[in-house]
């Protein structure tokens, strides 16, 4: 984060505060806390990065090492930026859009997305069709920086693998490993659910323990755009936590009401896998 200096007051401000600050105090000039430019009318805007402490305060000769993180953020950022200048949707889309330029470290997963969007503008009352519509842009400059996959199934198969090869490979120093496997089993998983529906929709996993998981996927898997309400999804997986806890599991109102604030539980902790958003006065679960 960039922070600034109002040379008229002193005042010190993040970078997404000076707008505001410059309507108040009348400034036209704020300098930067740590390279000391300044940066007159909009110029801050364009200031996204500054020196790190390392290059501030050691020697000469210091080389900074590249971050890969860095790397994929500034990419990623670079198509926010984009973004806004091709964007022609509704307005009030475009000044949300407009305003992430103030934001350098806007989230690449698309749910992360929508929640720092959401968190971030609440003022504005945003909506789904809102968020669907700026990500739409966003992934477009995306997707066309990627290898375009083969016209035929085989080819499509082996695209699919090595984009997932090189997104595995370059998140291994972002995340930590327990993170990494989780999603080398859930890509897997839907790998071999879409490949073998017709049998594996019925199939329950053996193990001593409920696969929440794998059986959440499973219905979700069923329906053709991968989502399904929540209330539909509490009675399916509840018929078969039932027959899978039939020692201590009944049909009692209390069964009911401590699965259900289970069921919740666990897919918070596996919000990396569902989203959960509300859509015509239903709350639907998805795969993220």
């Amino acid at each position: 984060m960039v922070y600034f200096n109002c040379s008229q007051c002193g005042t010190g401000l993040r970078k997404n505060q000076v707008e505001t600050h410059m309507n108040q105090c009348r400034s036209r000039t704020f300098s930067c806390i740590d390279c000391q430019k300044d940066f007159k009318n909009d110029e801050y805007k364009s200031h996204v990065k500054c020196l790190t402490e390392s290059e501030r305060y050691e020697s000469k000769n210091f080389v900074a090492k590249q971050n890969k993180g860095d790397v994929k953020q500034n990419a990623w950022f670079e198509k926010v930026l984009k973004a806004v200048e091709s964007f022609r949707g509704s307005p009030k889309a475009k000044s949300l859009l407009e305003k992430l330029q103030d934001y350098p470290n806007v989230p690449r997963k698309k749910a992360k997305f929508f929640n720092f969007v959401r968190n971030s503008f609440r003022s504005y009352n945003v909506s789904d069709s809102q968020l669907e519509e700026i990500w739409g842009v966003i992934e477009s400059f995306d997707k066309a920086d990627k290898p375009q996959n083969g016209q035929n199934n085989s080819n499509q198969t082996n695209g699919n693998n090595n984009n997932l090869k090189r997104k595995l490979e370059e998140n291994e120093n972002d995340e930590n490993e327990s993170i990494s496997q989780q999603k080398k089993q859930l890509n897997k998983n839907l790998t071999e659910s879409s490949e073998n529906k017709n049998t594996q929709e019925n199939v329950e996993p053996d193990s001593k323990e409920f696969d929440w998981q794998q059986f959440i996927l499973n219905e979700c898997n069923k329906q053709d755009n991968k989502s399904i309400s929540l209330e539909k999804l509490e009675k399916k997986i509840y018929k078969k936590y039932k027959k899978f806890k039939s020692d201590e599991v009944d049909d009692s109102a209390d069964d009911l009401e401590k699965f259900k604030k289970k069921l919740n539980k666990k897919l918070k902790k596996m919000a990396y896998i569902f989203s959960i958003i509300d859509q015509d006065s239903k709350t639907i679960v998805k795969i993220a």
